[in-house]
């Protein structure tokens, strides 16, 4: 007995505070969240407030002092948690769950940022995985201000933190902190203003049917916003709510744009990773209903390639080497303009049609209908002239110019438009209801 309590007393101290009479009150939530903040091999997470360990292998409770540092480590056999001093294992891992206590404020402190809640700590994949636990309005603290300039009218904030917490409702899964769900923050970048807006909605969902709808926003719509079968391949007939609407208002600094790429880049993307190969031309089809591109079509020395699919994908062909725009073209709404170097063109009784190489073309000549295969010493009848081939050039591309509407996938809600509409006095509740067509806002 005296070896087990000298036990019990080292791993109380270890983590800082007495054994409690009784047990804590573990604190729950209305209406939790589930948020993954870190994945990775190992986690440091400092406790602030008031907070216990719970062993979800065998049962055991720890209480955790204020300030108290954690170093949760992954192995292949589960999760060890330790203070730098004493550790602790369990094969199912941990939860690090708020209780109630002395301090009005708990935080964890992940990896430098800070979270409202508790933390579940397990292991996925083979990586250790710390999925934030809170209240959706807390969690809803910790994603607007990150969505939407807090400085925004309070109407169009309003629309935001409804449309935001419409759509972790109808997720119904973990949410991600990066724009693949919607960003998330934490405590460490909440804003009185935002705040005030959350509080203003509590409660409020967008619904279709009486049901609560995925809502989804998007920076800027370009003039117009997105259906959802023209963008994702979704059923349209599904997603009535999701369908285009104009953007009269909207004033934003991506609601035009321009990037040029390069014949390398564009080839990498395609997948030709041959230096020898070359570009000779390029061509988009234009799926939607507004413009948006479906398939891009390259035609190379290696051969001809399409790649078709949803907006993302298109966005990804195009690279784009700033992290502001997640290092892809802003959206799949765009046209672009091939050049190239010297261009040759056969006239047809269709019209004129770009050469990529001579040799194999027939031309008619003096003696006959004959094929080239000494490209050498072309020469070609032209307006003024004849002139060799060389100062002609050979028509390969040069560059090629995007040039495009609207930031994001343009489904539903755009932010910038919005921001206009509530300048413009219209109230969250119209905002939300003129982009959603026949949805309504309620509790």
């Amino acid at each position: 007995m005296r070896y087990i309590f000298s036990l019990t007393l080292a791993a109380m101290f270890l983590f800082g505070l007495p054994l409690s009479p009784k047990a804590a009150d573990v604190v729950t939530y209305s209406n939790p969240v589930n948020v993954l903040v870190y994945q990775g091999n190992s986690a440091s997470i400092l406790v602030n407030g008031n907070y216990q360990l719970f062993n979800k292998q065998t049962g055991a409770i720890t209480p955790l002092a204020n300030n108290t540092t954690l170093t949760i480590q992954y192995t292949p056999m589960g999760v060890i948690v330790s203070n730098g001093t004493t550790s602790t294992s369990s094969t199912v891992g941990f939860t690090i769950q708020e209780i109630k206590g002395v301090y009005a404020l708990s935080l964890l402190k992940v990896n430098n940022k800070l979270y409202r809640g508790s933390a579940d700590i397990t292991v996925k994949t083979n990586t250790l995985q710390v999925i934030n636990i809170l209240d959706m309005e807390d969690y809803l603290k910790g994603v607007v201000p990150n969505e939407m300039p807090a400085s925004w009218p309070k109407e169009a904030l309003k629309a935001q933190a409804i449309a935001a917490r419409s759509y972790a409702q109808a997720t119904k899964s973990t949410l991600t902190t990066n724009p693949n769900s919607q960003v998330y923050s934490g405590y460490s970048s909440e804003d009185s203003r935002t705040n005030a807006a959350i509080a203003e909605t509590q409660g409020l969902y967008v619904k279709y049917n009486g049901k609560v709808i995925q809502a989804f926003f998007h920076s800027t719509s370009g003039g117009k916003t997105a259906n959802v079968g023209d963008v994702w391949n979704s059923n349209q007939s599904l997603f009535p709510y999701l369908s285009s609407v104009s953007d009269p208002y909207e004033s934003s600094p991506y609601s035009n744009w321009s990037f040029t790429f390069t014949p390398s880049t564009i080839l990498k993307s395609f997948g030709f990773n041959d230096s020898s190969t070359v570009l000779y031309d390029m061509s988009i089809t234009k799926t939607g209903a507004n413009g948006e591109v479906g398939a891009v079509t390259v035609v190379t020395s290696s051969g001809q390639k399409t790649i078709s699919g949803d907006e993302s994908k298109i966005r990804s062909l195009f690279p784009i080497n700033d992290s502001r725009y997640y290092n892809k073209l802003l959206s799949n709404w765009f046209t672009i303009t091939v050049n190239r170097d010297g261009s040759l063109y056969a006239q047809t009784v269709s019209g004129k049609t770009p050469l990529y190489k001579m040799n194999g073309q027939r031309v008619q000549t003096s003696a006959g209908t004959q094929t080239i295969t000494n490209t050498s010493n072309i020469k070609v009848q032209t307006a003024s002239s004849v002139t060799s081939l060389p100062s002609l050039g050979t028509g390969v591309v040069s560059s090629v110019v995007v040039n495009g509407k609207g930031w994001g996938h343009r489904i539903g809600m755009s932010q910038y438009g919005a921001k206009a509409f509530a300048e413009k006095g219209w109230t969250a509740v119209q905002i939300l209801q003129y982009y959603f067509k026949g949805t309504t806002v309620s509790k």
